[in-house]
């Protein structure tokens, strides 16, 4: 998986999401531009600081907490309106959907990660479509927000949490996504969950 940012042409990545509204790729990208901005005007105060390798995540709020997946592992971003309901599954899988002919399991990580829930807070109707070891999952985001490049010395490890990758200053938990689909809680009666093509 890429870490480095100097082989990768970012802009190209971002334009190739696979967002299902053109508003909101639109305003993704407005703050996306306004972020970089900011970016640049801080390395030029400061240019004696050295650039190091970064991650280039999106993030998305789920609760109370927000989270970045590696920009190179997404497949699309979605608004979901209904969810066909799957008996038998654990409880973080809230289901499936179809895309455009695929069937998409859907994964809240909030019972993932047994994170209180309460009633008070909406649903999550965003979806961010992840692949990654052959398969395809729908993760539930309250909001999807952007893609930043964070250096890897800002991602700072959390003990007794393998699916992180660490957390930044800011209070961004960096996925494992890897790691996570290694998960055997993922397979379900012997087959795994997730979503799978056939161009593999």
């Amino acid at each position: 998986m890429p870490t480095g940012s100097n082989s990768i042409d970012w802009d190209t990545v971002w334009k190739s999401l696979d967002w299902d509204d053109d508003d909101r790729h639109q305003a993704s990208e407005r703050e996306r531009l306004r972020l970089r901005a900011r970016q640049y005007a801080a390395a030029s105060r400061d240019r004696a600081e050295p650039v190091g390798d970064s991650r280039s995540v999106l993030t998305f709020d789920l609760g109370k907490e927000q989270y970045g997946v590696d920009v190179m592992l997404v497949r699309g971003v979605r608004t979901v309106s209904r969810i066909a309901r799957v008996p038998g599954v654990p409880r973080f899988y809230q289901g499936v959907i179809n895309v455009r002919g695929r069937i998409i399991t859907v994964m809240d990580l909030r019972y993932f990660f047994d994170i209180a829930v309460t009633d008070e807070v909406a649903s999550p109707t965003e979806l961010v479509i992840v692949r990654s070891n052959h398969l395809e999952i729908g993760l539930l985001a309250h909001q999807v927000n952007e893609v930043v490049s964070i250096p890897l010395m800002d991602i700072k490890p959390i003990e007794h949490m393998p699916y992180m990758l660490g957390m930044t200053g800011s209070r961004i938990v960096v996925l494992n996504i890897v790691q996570l689909f290694d998960d055997e809680r993922l397979i379900v009666g012997g087959l795994n969950t997730g979503g799978q093509q056939n161009d593999d």
